[in-house]
Parts: structure tokens; C-alpha cells; sequence
């Protein structure tokens, strides 16, 4: 685990917060605070600047859980951030992985908003409602599988294909009874098992669990308020 300093509040009486400077030494004199780095004497809270130890950016970073109902899978859809600016956050659950860049937010009456996107070169599991199964393959040529049956599931381009679990490319285009993908070929793999997973991105599944942790971030050396978080979720029927 990096170093990192803890402070001790006395309002709250607890410890609040973590910090990424680990001083050699460090003392509060008249109401100002100073710390040693490599012999060297630095004086904080010199300027509005923030987030700048010893000349190095660093990074403010707040975590929490959303674990409303814990008995209860449920569908986490979107973040709310009652904030100054937009976070980086990057999302988990108990099935599944996800984000949302701080350019994905929408700003509505001082509240951002964005929708939690799964990581699809994460979201390897079956029991994802963005996997669904295709059958097995009967001949392969190159970067084409064909069926010997109409497909029924419904394809998209953009979908990841795996064959008996392995990922093997991405859906470029399909028939009745034939896909192609790019990025990978069929070769050696007729009689396979194909499933398929949903672009989660574009079908906007949001992630599901029991509880979800999220993580927030930004780099800002200027004031950053955060008053609070809240996340729109549904009952999964799954």
C-alpha cells in the first residue's frame, strides 16, 4: 500500500481523510502548519492552489457504496453529482464493472448526471442480461462462422463474440446463418458454443448487483466543491 498521511478530526472525532504527502516531519506552529520533505521546510496552505504536494499534481479522490436494499439485485442506471464540476467515476459491483468519464456528464440546474456505462472487455459473465447464446457453429472460413439453423437471437454490430468462453472478435456483420467479426477468425473452432454480449455502452444496461462502489476523481488545482452523490436504480427481475 502507498504511504499516505491521515488526519484526525476533532469535530467529528474520527479520521477523515487520507493524503497523498508523506512528510519526513511535520508540526503546527501560530495556527500554520509545516512539514519536512528531503530536508527541505514547506509551509502548506500558502496559496488557493490545491492538490500540489512537494510540486507534485496529485489527485482528490472520494469513495463510497451504494447499498440501498442489500437482499435485493438491483439495476444501477445512472450517478448524480450535486458538484462544481464533473468526477471521473469508476464503478463495481458484485457482477460487474463500469465508469463514467467526467466529459459523459450532463449538467442540469447545477446537478450533473451521467449513465453507468459496463466495460465490456470486463463484463465476461453469464449472468450479465447483455449475454446471450447463439448455438453451435456447423463450418468456418476464416472470419465467418456459419449455422446450420436461422439464428434467432438478435446481433448487432459492435457485439463481442466468444466461442466456448474464449473471446474470439467483434461482430461486423451477420445473416440468417452466418457471422463475420473483425479482429479474430473462426479457424479450428467449428462444433464451438458462440455467445454473444450487447455493446453495454450503446444498449445503456447501466450494472447490475446487489451493491455498487464507486469511486470518484478529479485533478483540478482550483476550489472543487462536492456536496453529495446519489445513483438512480430499479429492481432487477432478472
Amino acid at each position: 500500500m502507498p504511504s499516505s498521511t491521515i488526519t484526525y478530526s476533532d469535530n467529528t472525532s474520527g479520521w477523515t481523510s487520507f493524503w497523498d504527502y508523506y512528510p519526513d516531519w511535520m508540526i503546527g506552529l501560530s495556527n500554520v502548519f509545516y512539514s519536512w520533505k528531503n530536508g527541505s521546510l514547506y509551509q502548506h496552505n500558502l496559496s488557493n492552489t490545491r492538490c500540489i504536494f512537494y510540486g507534485v499534481q496529485v489527485p482528490s479522490i472520494v469513495k463510497t457504496i451504494f447499498n440501498e436494499d442489500p437482499f435485493t439485485t438491483k439495476m444501477f442506471k445512472s450517478v448524480s453529482l450535486d458538484s462544481t464540476n464533473p468526477w471521473t467515476a469508476t464503478l463495481s459491483t458484485d457482477l460487474d464493472y463500469g465508469s463514467i468519464a467526467s466529459t459523459e456528464y450532463v449538467e442540469k440546474e447545477g446537478t450533473w448526471f451521467g449513465y453507468a456505462r459496463a466495460l465490456n472487455s470486463t463484463s465476461n459473465s453469464l449472468n450479465l442480461l447483455s449475454t446471450q447464446g447463439v448455438g453451435s457453429i456447423s463450418t468456418v472460413s476464416g472470419a465467418t462462422a456459419t449455422f446450420g439453423f436461422n439464428i434467432t437471437t438478435r446481433l448487432g454490430v459492435g457485439d463481442r463474440l466468444y466461442v466456448n468462453n474464449a473471446f474470439i472478435g467483434t461482430i461486423v456483420s451477420a445473416t440468417a446463418t452466418t457471422i463475420t467479426i473483425t479482429g479474430g477468425v473462426f479457424t479450428g473452432l467449428a462444433g464451438g458454443y458462440v455467445r454473444i454480449e450487447k455493446n453495454s455502452i450503446a444498449e445503456s444496461y447501466g450494472l447490475r448487483g446487489y451493491y455498487m462502489d464507486i469511486e470518484l476523481e478529479i485533478t483540478s488545482q482550483n476550489e472543487v466543491e462536492l456536496f453529495s452523490i446519489s445513483s438512480s436504480l430499479f429492481k432487477s427481475y432478472m
